[in-house]
């Protein structure tokens, strides 16, 4: 006894999307500003603006700027690590918890990256200790 089958087509699978790894920063009117890391997709990333309850909440216009974009995600974290770690003494900066793991090998060619935000940069931690 032989029992028919019918085969169903096979589906062709897309390829995903190239993922892109941000490092940007969110500003709010009154001059405070948010460093976060993003690999969203470009469509779900013009409406991100950030993971913080106080992006999340704020219910005025938000501005964001892309600082860099990586293939990585090790050098998209790294980067968003080291800028928050420069920015931690600015009382505008609302960055407030850095969790960061990261296989040191990935980071071999690395290099940072020099960017200061929008506004008076008085409370920055000074070059020599940042370099």
């Amino acid at each position: 006894m032989t029992t028919n089958t019918k085969s169903t087509p096979k589906r062709k699978k897309k390829s995903p999307e190239k993922k892109i790894h941000r490092v940007y920063c969110t500003y709010f009117p009154d001059g405070r500003y948010y460093i976060g890391y993003s690999c969203k997709s470009s469509r779900l990333f013009e409406k991100y603006y950030g993971s913080s309850k106080l992006v999340t909440e704020y219910k005025g216009q938000l501005r964001k700027e892309v600082i860099r974009e990586y293939e990585s995600k090790n050098e998209a974290k790294f980067t968003e690590m080291l800028l928050q770690l420069q920015q931690m003494r600015d009382d505008k900066c609302l960055n407030d918890m850095i969790h960061i793991r990261l296989r040191m090998k990935y980071l071999q060619g690395y290099t940072s990256v020099h960017w200061t935000p929008e506004g008076d940069t008085r409370s920055f931690v000074p070059r020599y200790i940042r370099d």
